[in-house]
């Protein structure tokens, strides 16, 4: 502690905390010779007594001397008292008291109480632990930390993680764009008269796929037949033209690598209906979205944005003292909040009926 020099009457001055020192020492030491004072003309007048009613006594015995000596000894360490047990016993009350810091003397720092020392009194090298095994499992961990830092795979799951959320999130918005759109929709039903149904299953399959499918089919299907036949053949007998013809006939179903080109061209026009069909489903689905997004606009053009808000969600304050951030310093939720701002502006605005 820095006092000024002019300072002299300061109870924490080095000077007043030694003159407050010396008096306590002299007060004590005073205190304590006053007591042995008084035990000790206690125990000369005790001893004077005991002498006095000894020689009154004509013939004194050895037993009776010994007596009288272990008297006057149990009677002087009842007065003087058990020393070492008194000095054990205020030992520890001021153990005690110093540890639930009670007892502190003037000019006394914690150091010097018996406390613990205080972080900024103690080197940073000392406050680090000693134990050499907690300074390996700490460097362990931090290695194992380390190593999945570096690990390319958990920067894919991080990335992967995030384009999950990211497409939920998506899908989400676009499950409740379509919502609103179809209650735009059904609250205007002179400018949507006729809804747009979109294929489901015809746009998921590619239509080479389809072709390939289909021609597989066939071929196992002629298989059958053929096996058919032969099953046939053996239980009927020998070959007939009408079975050699019809067996012909089932060959030239299957398609193979050296069949005409007509069955080629029949899985080819396949896979061009297939196409159309895929393209048909894209086209609708696109005039699906921007009906959608017509609806909106039309319904926010018609004031029917607030009709078409989910009851359930959750109100957000527009008012900069209801947030839990200040604008100054978070730039990015201030714009964030000015954009919800405008648009709950735009939202309350009165929307006049178009001739």
């Amino acid at each position: 502690m820095n006092i000024l020099p002019k300072k002299r009457w300061h109870v924490r001055t080095k000077e007043n905390i030694a003159r407050v020192k010396q008096d306590e020492a002299k007060f004590s030491e005073e205190q304590r010779q006053i007591k042995y004072r008084a035990l000790l003309a206690d125990q000369e007048a005790r001893t004077e007594a005991l002498r006095r009613r000894t020689s009154s006594e004509v013939c004194p015995s050895a037993s009776t001397s010994s007596r009288t000596t272990l008297l006057s000894a149990c009677s002087a360490e009842l007065i003087t008292g058990n020393k070492e047990y008194e000095a054990e016993k205020k030992a520890e009350q001021e153990t005690k008291e110093k540890s639930i810091g009670l007892l502190t003397y003037l000019g006394q720092s914690l150091v010097e109480s018996g406390g613990q020392r205080p972080w900024y009194d103690v080197h940073p090298k000392q406050l680090q632990s000693t134990d050499t095994s907690d300074k390996k499992k700490t460097k362990d961990e931090w290695e194992a930390k380390k190593k999945a830092r570096a690990d390319p795979l958990t920067e894919m799951n991080k990335i992967n993680d995030w384009f999950e959320k990211r497409r939920e999130e998506k899908a989400k918005e676009e499950a409740k764009s379509m919502q609103r759109a179809n209650a735009c929709i059904a609250a205007m039903p002179t400018l949507f008269p006729h809804d747009i149904l979109v294929p489901k299953n015809s746009a998921n399959r590619h239509p080479l796929a389809e072709a390939i499918a289909a021609v597989k089919a066939r071929r196992q299907e002629s298989d059958v037949r053929k096996s058919k036949s032969c099953v046939d053949v053996e239980e009927t007998g020998p070959v007939t033209t009408e079975t050699h013809l019809a067996s012909s006939n089932d060959k030239s179903d299957a398609i193979s690598p050296f069949d005409p080109p007509g069955a080629v061209s029949n899985a080819v026009q396949l896979a061009k209906q297939l196409q159309v069909d895929r393209l048909r489903a894209e086209r609708l689905q696109r005039e699906r979205k921007e009906r959608e997004r017509a609806a909106l606009v039309m319904a926010k053009a018609r004031g029917l944005s607030q009709a078409l808000h989910d009851p359930n969600e959750p109100v957000v304050s527009t008012n900069e003292r209801d947030l839990p951030f200040n604008s100054a310093f978070n730039p990015e939720l201030a714009a964030v909040l000015a954009e919800r701002r405008q648009r709950h502006r735009d939202s309350r605005k009165r929307h006049y009926p178009c001739d």
